[in-house]
């Protein structure tokens, strides 16, 4: 064995669970938070438990600013955590998360129980929602949460599917929200796996698109010619 390779494999591997691969996508990652993520794991490996964004930045094509937001959201959204003295990141959080999650297209909210009524959940959205957004919700949203409960009569369970795909989508607002809840009501899906299936037949419609085939374009109105001549000539 020559002395390159041995020194290749001295350096060791980074242990990343495979459905971390499978899975970062329907937590709610984009590729580059994957990538911050996996480089602070390798920085651990390698002893520097706490990484600045500099170093990171040095390994990817990522401006350190960019690096600060990954690892900013990845904080927030409870991927990670500092150590109880602030000198590590712990991936804990993120190992029970991956544990949570699975085929679905859906997030796996675990901290709410879809099967309960809506009596007693309306504290529980809320907290789901700000964990998510990673801030606190402002009276107007909290309202609008509650109105979908008690106006429009949207089951936990669909609120909980909704927000979800807008986790997915990395789309954190209300209306975009409220916009798939709506879709889900003129369709009369009620549950989520009827909303499972609406968004697999859709797919499936999209997939099954000519190639190069554009969606169907509104109707314009009358075309208006405009003289090319002065009035009066």
């Amino acid at each position: 064995m020559d002395d390159g390779l041995k020194n290749f494999l001295a350096q060791g591997n980074v242990e990343i669970p495979l459905r971390l691969f499978q899975n970062y996508h329907q937590l709610g990652l984009s590729n580059e938070d994957f990538v911050v993520l996996i480089q602070l794991m390798a920085f651990q490996k390698e002893g520097v438990a706490l990484p600045d964004a500099q170093r990171i930045s040095a390994r990817t094509n990522f401006s350190q600013q960019a690096v600060q937001r990954d690892i900013e959201k990845l904080l927030t959204h409870h991927f990670i955590a500092l150590s109880a003295d602030n000198d590590a990141y712990d991936f804990t959080n993120l190992f029970q998360k991956l544990i949570g999650s699975g085929a679905d297209d859906t997030v796996a909210f675990s901290s709410l129980d879809n099967s309960l009524d809506q009596t007693g959940t309306k504290k529980q959205l809320y907290q789901l929602f700000q964990r998510e957004f990673g801030r606190l919700l402002t009276p107007m949203e909290l309202q609008t949460i509650s109105e979908w409960l008690k106006k429009d009569k949207f089951s936990p369970e669909l609120i909980v599917t909704a927000l979800g795909q807008a986790v997915n989508a990395q789309i954190l607002n209300l209306r975009y929200i409220e916009k798939i809840l709506l879709n889900w009501k003129n369709s009369h899906v009620q549950t989520k796996a009827q909303a499972q299936a609406d968004n697999l037949h859709h797919r499936q419609q999209f997939a099954e698109m000519p190639h190069g085939a554009k969606l169907p374009q509104t109707k314009k109105g009358p075309t208006i010619k405009i003289p090319l001549k002065k009035i009066g000539e």
